[in-house]
């Protein structure tokens, strides 16, 4: 078994997927984890998605319900969960079905090694649009940034070393910035593959012009954020 485990789920307008995706993560715990933590973070949620994660942490002692006051991002809500993690590692997975909790049982291996896991689909099919989506963020940031995160999925990172990293972004690029950080920083990162599955229910709330255009924003912001982190340490030596 794992010996100390968070996993961050963030939900938003998710209360059909919710219920099943909590109850499957809270069972791969049980079995497979020593000392785990489901920790779900309501993003401002407009219909009955935040009293759902305040029932089940009624009856789950392992489960912490967090709620964000209005829609801020899934970058925003996955923060929000990692701040009050307590494990030794965190993993993090959406609210909709489509990663599956003991996906992360083909990640174990890697945490003797690594100090961050990410993964790559295996098996995803990809729309036009995504896909130009996907490969457009891809080589920007590697453009702006200076280097490649190669990541499509959940990952797990060690809670010691991301408290290191200064990860601030509000949007899925939060996602993109943990291995970004750690690679530049020196910290060993692993990839692994993993299966996608269709949602359980609902739509999609990635591939909207808002989102896009907050994603790309904050990569700009990002780069910002690291040339103004490495001329501060040049001039503290």
């Amino acid at each position: 078994m794992f010996d100390s485990l968070t996993i961050v789920m963030a939900a938003f307008n998710e209360e059909d997927a919710l219920p099943p995706c909590a109850e499957r993560t809270l069972a791969f715990l049980d079995e497979h984890v020593r000392d785990g933590e489901l920790v779900i973070v309501n993003d401002g949620s407009s219909d009955r998605t935040a009293d759902i994660i305040d029932a089940l942490a009624e009856t789950h002692q392992n489960l912490v319900a967090c709620h964000l006051a209005e829609n801020s991002g899934m970058g925003a809500a996955l923060l929000e969960g990692y701040r009050v993690a307590s494990k030794a590692w965190f993993a993090m997975m959406p609210a909709d079905g489509q990663i599956d909790a003991y996906e992360f049982l083909g990640f174990f291996p890697c945490t003797e090694t690594a100090d961050v896991v990410t993964s790559l689909y295996r098996n995803r099919s990809y729309t036009l649009t995504r896909t130009c989506l996907s490969y457009g963020l891809r080589l920007l940031t590697a453009s702006v940034v200076g280097t490649r995160a190669r990541t499509e999925g959940s990952y797990m990172v060690r809670r010691d070393i991301y408290q290191q990293l200064g990860a601030s972004s509000h949007s899925f690029l939060l996602n993109l910035e943990i291995p970004i950080r750690a690679k530049k920083k020196g910290f060993r990162v692993a990839t692994v593959y993993m299966n996608v599955h269709e949602r359980i229910a609902g739509e999609s709330k990635a591939v909207n012009l808002n989102r896009i255009t907050q994603t790309f924003n904050e990569l700009f912001k990002l780069r910002v954020r690291m040339e103004k982190e490495r001329w501060q340490g040049r001039k503290g030596r």
